[in-house]
């Protein structure tokens, strides 16, 4: 299967993130799957698609050409898609995956995983979609969606769209066992449909 995965390009976390993006890769190749990332050569980025390919994984890269022009590509990526912005990056990683994963990450993880809830949420994606919140990094982005379907913003069933889990081979387990369901009656805004479940 082919799973992209949105994650941090920081060179200055704390170790315990790195050995976290490592252990992933290495996952990911095990149980034979395909990564698809951002094709950075830096932060979790760069030591989860080593770790990946080190075990023997695929790799898919997209990387915006003015970043490949500062030398941030990766070089041991199989398939490199080079595009002209951040939003056609997020295209064509949602073109190409079959399955997404979120680790932890700045503003670039946030937009490209809220991009496919939102899609998800609309009916437009039918992918699973994981939050891996390890050592608790996204309690507090999952206390905010608690407030969202509380004051109605979102239906509360709207949960279903992502899963979470701090265990990596319980992420992979549910890609893998995942079967898809679809909401035609997301675009309904009344009290009564957010109150059913």
């Amino acid at each position: 299967m082919k799973i992209s995965v949105f994650l941090s390009s920081s060179d200055a976390l704390d170790e315990k993130y790195y050995k976290l993006a490592a252990e992933f890769g290495q996952k990911l190749a095990q149980r034979g799957h395909t990564l698809i990332y951002g094709g950075a050569n830096v932060g979790m980025m760069r030591v989860m698609a080593q770790n990946a390919k080190k075990v023997g994984a695929a790799i898919i890269g997209i990387i915006p050409k003015f970043f490949d022009e500062k030398g941030l590509t990766l070089e041991q990526i199989d398939h490199i898609y080079y595009v002209n912005s951040l939003a056609q990056r997020k295209q064509e990683i949602i073109r190409l995956s079959e399955a997404f994963v979120a680790l932890p990450g700045g503003f670039g993880t946030l937009d490209e995983l809220l991009e496919v809830i939102v899609l998800k949420q609309i009916d437009q994606l039918h992918s699973p979609i994981v939050i891996l919140n390890s050592f608790g990094f996204f309690d507090k982005l999952l206390e905010q969606f608690e407030i969202i379907y509380e004051q109605n913003f979102a239906k509360p069933q709207f949960r279903d769209i992502y899963f979470v889990t701090q265990d990596i081979d319980q992420a992979f387990d549910y890609i893998e066992n995942y079967t898809p369901k679809t909401d035609k009656n997301w675009f309904k805004v009344s009290k009564k449909d957010f109150m059913e479940k």
